[in-house]
């Protein structure tokens, strides 16, 4: 099979355009503006501005190994984006030399328009991305609280690790834009899948953990397509394939966006 990574054409540029800012949101996100929400369709009330919810996380990537034995190193000093795909834009901040990262309520938007600040909400679910100058990614998803003491995380130590970037590239790649966004899925149940990779993965969910770790040991993206707010980031046709292989592989626990009516059951923020 062929594992080269593919640039996004001009014709899915021009798509990407076209779908600037996705419409929905689920009832946990909440309502609100900025770059960090973007324009949403639910009736949840405006979010407090007394909120200043804020993420954490250690971000690492693989070196290498095969299901259920995998190795990691710090994504030392690594870029990193986050995004609840709320809108067209994302978030960004940098690792430390350790893989540690400290994201803020507001910061930097990438692009700079129509906003230069990108604003988190609480009680959205929002995928983080870390990339490191040699080029490897480290994936996860988390859940942002009122504060950090209520925010959630996909394991208790909140590492990302192969596990939590196949679960965050499963909603990246199942939340087109403009329909789903990647707060539009039920945090609880992301955790409850997480649980499944780490100890009984089926053979689609198995080949995805092993790719995931190999690219990441040949410093390789892992982007299945191009994210609204980098239309030109290089993606790999492999990794989206594997995703929808697991998609239809029958894993009772592989969760599913939310309806329309929102999110039951979801963490409190």
């Amino acid at each position: 099979m062929n594992r080269k990574t593919t640039a996004i054409s001009l014709a899915g540029f021009g798509a990407i355009a076209a779908c600037a800012l996705i419409v929905a949101c689920s009832t946990g996100g909440g309502g609100g503006s900025g770059s960090g929400t973007g324009p949403i369709n639910n009736p949840s009330p405006q979010p407090s501005p007394t909120l200043s919810p804020g993420l954490t996380d250690t971000m690492q990537v693989s070196s290498g190994g095969s299901y259920p034995v995998y190795t990691y190193d710090p994504a030392s000093d690594a870029g990193v984006v986050f995004s609840c795909g709320c809108s067209a834009q994302a978030g960004t901040t940098t690792a430390d030399g350790a893989g540690a990262i400290d994201i803020t309520p507001d910061s930097t938007a990438t692009p700079s328009v129509p906003n230069p600040t990108y604003t988190m909400v609480a009680g959205r679910n929002y995928i983080v991305v870390a990339t490191t100058g040699a080029g490897a990614e480290a994936w996860t998803i988390q859940f942002a609280g009122r504060n950090p003491s209520r925010n959630h995380y996909l394991n208790g130590m909140n590492p990302s690790d192969v596990y939590s970037a196949a679960v965050a590239l499963y909603v990246f790649n199942n939340s087109p834009l403009g329909e789903t966004a990647f707060d539009d899925w039920n945090f609880n149940k992301l955790v409850e899948w997480y649980g499944t990779l780490q100890n009984s993965p089926n053979g689609a969910e198995e080949t995805l953990l092993n790719y995931i770790a190999s690219r990441s040991a040949a410093n390789e993206t892992l982007f299945p397509a191009a994210p609204s707010w980098n239309p030109g980031q290089a993606h790999d046709s492999t990794m989206a394939a594997d995703l929808v292989n697991v998609k239809m592989s029958g894993d009772p626990t592989i969760p599913q966006p939310c309806p329309s009516s929102g999110c039951a059951g979801e963490p409190t923020p």
